[in-house]
């Protein structure tokens, strides 16, 4: 099967939590709500390359919905769990991208910083699945057979991995 659709885990993957996380603490900030500002440097990069290759996007990780809107202006998709009502690893998650993306799970790609809440339960669910090693889970090792890159700037090329 051909890869359709590549998604994206949020914390960690596209935005930089502790960063973040730091900001809003300096700031003494009393809404939080991620912003453009607030992703990796290699996020909307990455979105890009992606998109000339004629791929759809989406984003879809535990957070709250109103994280959503500042994603869907990068993406053809997002997904929350508190919209879904459901949380990672849960498999329930998981079939709600499938249902999102509109696309066999084989043909969708997930992207995610965790082995135990993003890689493992997505190929469990029928999905592929790569992990991008960064953020509080950096220094767990991956199991062997599963693609791990260092940062979103070497996903295109990693597609042909998975």
């Amino acid at each position: 099967m051909a890869l359709r659709v590549v998604v994206f885990d949020v914390g960690e993957t596209l935005v930089n939590e502790a960063a973040t996380y730091e900001r809003w603490h300096a700031e003494s900030a009393t809404k939080f709500v991620f912003a453009e500002r607030d992703l990796h440097s290699d996020a909307l990069p990455c979105l890009a390359a992606l998109r000339t290759r004629g791929l759809r996007l989406g984003a879809a990780g535990n957070m709250y919905a109103h994280h959503e809107e500042f994603l869907r202006p990068h993406v053809d998709f997002v997904g929350s769990s508190e919209r879904w009502g459901v949380q990672k690893p849960d498999t329930e998650f998981f079939a709600r991208v499938v249902e999102a993306a509109a696309a066999p799970a084989g043909e969708i790609l997930y992207v995610g910083d965790r082995v135990d809440n993003d890689v493992s339960p997505a190929l469990a669910a029928g999905l592929r699945a790569i992990r991008v090693r960064r953020g509080a889970h950096a220094d767990v090792e991956s199991p062997p057979g599963i693609v791990t890159i260092g940062s979103l700037q070497e996903l295109p090329e990693a597609l042909d991995r998975v």
